[in-house]
This record gives structure tokens, sequence and C-alpha cells, in this order.
């Protein structure tokens, strides 16, 4: 399928971007991020053989990945916040696994 060449003056590699993601309906980074986030913790799983911590390093990594790609405006709030929450859940989830009640 044909796409049609960027409209305007693109100048830099943000430019570049922004229009590659708009091309693909703005799914691009989401799929790249959500994709980085499943191989962390699956690596993260084989290391450490925790599922909280590997859920919790995932998710603040992509959390990080995400607020970076808002800032040049490659990515939607929403998709960032989805990150911040899983966050949260993951601090709760490792306090409650360290608090052996």
């Amino acid at each position: 399928m044909a796409y049609s060449p960027p409209s305007g003056n693109v100048t830099g590699l943000t430019g570049i971007m922004q229009w590659v993601n708009s091309s693909v309906d703005q799914w691009l980074f989401p799929g790249i991020v959500t994709a980085v986030w499943f191989i962390i913790v699956i690596k993260l799983l084989y290391s450490t053989e925790d599922l909280g911590k590997s859920f919790a390093g995932a998710s603040f990594a992509c959390m990080i990945f995400t607020i970076l790609l808002r800032i040049t405006d490659l990515i939607n709030t929403e998709f960032m916040v989805i990150f911040i929450i899983l966050t949260a859940i993951s601090a709760v989830w490792m306090h409650f696994e360290n608090a052996k009640f």
C-alpha cells in the first residue's frame, strides 16, 4: 500500500516519525512499547523468577519510555497513563509481596 509523502517542511527525525506513526493510524509506537514491555517481562521473569518484580521493572521502564514519547508527541496521553497506572499497581503488588502478612 502506498502512502502519500509527508506534507509541509519536515526538517527533523521527530517530524518523520510523526508522519510514519500517522501513516499507520497512530499504532506504531504503542505497538513498539507493548512489545518492549512483553520482552522485558519475559527476560526478567527468567532472571528473577518473580512475576511481581518482572512486572514492576517492565512497567517502570516502559513508563519512562512512554513519557519520553509523549513529550515528543509520538503517542497519546491515554497510553502513557496506562503505563503510569501499571507501575502504580506493580508497586502495590511488590509491597504486598514483601510485607508477608
